[in-house]
């Protein structure tokens, strides 16, 4: 293995399984080409980088992403599908309007990071191409933010620091699950391209639905826009996505993408932040007593 590559990881695990794992990147690239060299090489940069920063599947920091991912890949769906539906409708009563000439171009980049996180958190909820689809979504919140910095350039300075927040939070929730350890991640929900495919194609056709049912964003009184989408991915997260929850800290990390979106988006307020989370509270500690419960209760002779 080259030395470099070596030293990203940890002195201890280094001492301990250096060699074993100089031998196994020698055999896996033996006679390789440079696409499985470059392949193999990332796989150690991740693996290194995750024994590094405690979030490996042995540590409490994975397993907690693991349990996080689901629910951060639903949010981010249904996050770019509330904005998509919004643009859309909005471009399309200015469109009716005939006065969608000069937003057009904006409305057009927004609409594309939008689209590209929906289809990526999909793929990456499918299970069949999960980096890629982590990878995309990401790719498309930074690009949609990107395209928020346009119309806000001429505000003053203290008042884009103050979108701060409404920015980052989507690139950076659509980015956790790549913390996620390999050997925990959600086992695929539809396999095969095609199925893949028609899960894209059902989204896509699910957002034009809301579009065409509501272009003037009354529904908005009654949160729908969001929160049908938000059913729609949770459904495709599936029972294994709650079966991970396991313990307070889990469903505490589990409601968090959810919590931050709500808040940085601005559709909830710190009080409304505070009380859900103390509701979290309140159920985390249920939980804890009733499976305390459960490991009290006698066997059967």
């Amino acid at each position: 293995m080259n030395p470099v590559l070596l030293r990203l990881y940890p002195p201890g695990f280094r001492r301990a399984f250096g060699d074993e794992m100089a031998e196994a990147y020698r055999e896996a690239t033996e006679g390789a080409g440079p696409r499985a060299r470059l392949r193999e090489a990332a796989d150690v940069v991740a693996h290194a980088l995750r024994l590094r920063l405690g979030i490996g599947s042995a540590h409490a920091g994975g397993r907690l992403s693991a349990c996080a991912a689901p629910f951060a890949l639903a949010t981010t769906a249904a996050y770019a599908a509330f904005n998509l539906i919004g643009t859309a409708g909005d471009w399309y009563v200015m469109r009716m309007a005939g006065t969608a000439g000069s937003a057009a171009p904006l409305v057009t980049l927004m609409n594309g990071g939008f689209l590209l996180t929906l289809i990526g958190a999909v793929v990456a909820l499918a299970g069949r191409s999960y980096i890629p689809g982590v990878l995309c979504s990401t790719a498309g919140a930074a690009a949609a933010s990107v395209s928020f910095l346009l119309p806000i350039r001429h505000l003053p300075l203290e008042l884009r620091w103050d979108l701060v927040g409404f920015l980052l939070a989507p690139v950076l929730i659509a980015a956790l699950p790549l913390a996620c350890p390999p050997d925990l991640r959600p086992a695929p929900r539809v396999r095969g391209r095609a199925g893949v495919l028609a899960l894209v194609a059902w989204s896509v056709l699910l957002v034009a639905a809301v579009v065409v049912t509501d272009p003037l964003g009354l529904g908005l009184v009654l949160p729908w826009r969001f929160g049908v989408p938000l059913a729609a991915a949770l459904v495709l997260a599936g029972r294994q996505a709650f079966a991970g929850i396991r313990s307070t800290a889990a469903l505490a990390f589990a409601a968090a993408p959810l919590l931050a979106t709500l808040y940085f988006s601005g559709w909830v307020g710190t009080e409304e932040v505070l009380t859900t989370a103390g509701a979290v509270a309140v159920a985390a500690v249920a939980l804890r007593i009733h499976r305390g419960s459960g490991s009290d209760t006698p066997n059967p002779a």
